[in-house]
């Protein structure tokens, strides 16, 4: 009887060591894998990192009043800040180019020398003049006349009868070979050569390439 009973105690003893072993076992193994995250505890993240990432907000107190016996109470109103945009620069506006006004004498001359591209006709037109006391003050009776004649210009015969001028303007003109600025004052008739160059802010003797387009007053 005694030697079952130390039998059983042994068996026992045995026992007992083997469930603390596998116990022993299963907590070195927790130790090693780590704690895996629940769902829950993802969700708390997630709320977490939603929180932190909303705009900033400034909180302006505002007094407001309540009826009864309620007082005075606060409200909080939220205004959320925008982050400032940067500017974008204004285009600087291009300047007009700006004219060279010369002022010009249109004094009707005693005395008048022919340029090149000139005839009698085309001074009287300019000069308001009537052609037939132009050309009488002169002699004149041919249709054919050379740069370098000096003509007198009779100032106080009357003026020129019907349009003097030859083409409409204000425009422009396209110079051809061999124009002046005579020349093309004739073409328009009642315009000076003077006031061209002026207004292309020119002098007479300037070179006029063929091709050059001039505003024409």
């Amino acid at each position: 009887m005694e030697l079952k009973m130390r039998k059983e105690k042994l068996i026992f003893l045995y026992s007992l060591l083997i469930v603390v072993s596998m116990i022993a076992s299963a907590c070195t193994q927790s130790a090693s894998t780590g704690t895996v995250p629940t769902q829950e505890d993802e969700d708390i993240q997630t709320i977490l990192d939603a929180i932190e990432n909303q705009p900033k907000v400034e909180i302006t107190p505002t007094e407001g009043t309540g009826g009864g016996d309620t007082g005075t109470t606060t409200d909080a109103q939220a205004t959320v800040v925008p982050s400032p945009q940067p500017l974008s620069p204004e285009p600087s506006p291009t300047p007009e180019p700006t004219k060279v006004v010369i002022s010009v004498d249109l004094t009707v001359p005693e005395k008048y020398t022919l340029k090149k591209g000139e005839f009698p006709w085309c001074l009287a037109r300019r000069f308001n003049i009537d052609p037939t006391a132009l050309m009488n003050a002169n002699g004149l009776a041919g249709s054919s006349y050379s740069p370098g004649l000096v003509l007198t210009i009779p100032k106080s015969a009357a003026g020129f009868q019907g349009d003097r001028s030859l083409k409409n303007h204000p425009t422009t003109y396209t110079v051809g070979s061999g124009d002046t600025f005579y020349s093309i004052a004739c073409e328009f008739g009642d315009v000076w050569p003077e006031q061209i160059a002026a207004q292309n802010g020119m002098a007479l003797d300037d070179a006029l390439p063929a091709g050059t387009t001039l505003d024409i007053p």
